[in-house]
């Protein structure tokens, strides 16, 4: 499986998680296809200009992916309205591409660390409505993303970093 198809199934299974959570509203919203597919070519266009900035050879490390494709995602945004009928009131229909980037960039970041479950965390309510916050309603950049998920990654997940 090559990158663009392992980010293309990774963001669809982040999104159907959150369903089955009901974190996202699966009855009203949806995964535009041709949307993601932009969303995934925004990443790999972002990711090869980072790995040529930083002369990165190699992977490039789970929070800078991380933060790039959430930023993608965000800008993108691949969730859409299922009908432009709905009268959208709920916080899952409106950040649905915030909270998205987040969980995604999340399951990214955790790879290496199946047993950490950070959303059980006492701070986790809060952390995440400012980081939805941030992505809908300030500006940042992919580069500032990448550091809040290392630094998210060095507390929580230090398995991708060698342990701690």
């Amino acid at each position: 499986m090559n990158v663009k198809e392992k980010r293309v199934e990774s963001i669809i299974q982040s999104f159907k998680s959150l369903g089955d959570a009901g974190l996202i509203s699966v009855g009203t919203m949806c995964i535009s296809a041709p949307l993601l597919d932009e969303t995934v070519e925004y990443y790999l266009s972002d990711r090869d200009v980072l790995k040529l900035r930083y002369n990165i050879d190699d992977k490039i490390q789970l929070h800078k992916i991380a933060g790039l494709l959430a930023n993608a995602i965000v800008r993108i945004r691949p969730v859409v309205p299922a009908s432009t009928l709905e009268d959208f009131s709920k916080d899952s229909e409106v950040y649905a591409n915030e909270i998205l980037a987040i969980y995604e960039g999340l399951a990214i970041c955790s790879e290496y660390d199946e047993d950490c479950c950070i959303t059980k965390e006492s701070w986790f309510e809060d952390w995440f409505e400012n980081f939805v916050f941030l992505l809908h309603h300030r500006r940042y950049t992919a580069e500032s993303l990448m550091f809040i998920f290392e630094t998210i990654s060095r507390i929580c997940f230090p398995n991708a970093f060698g342990g701690r």
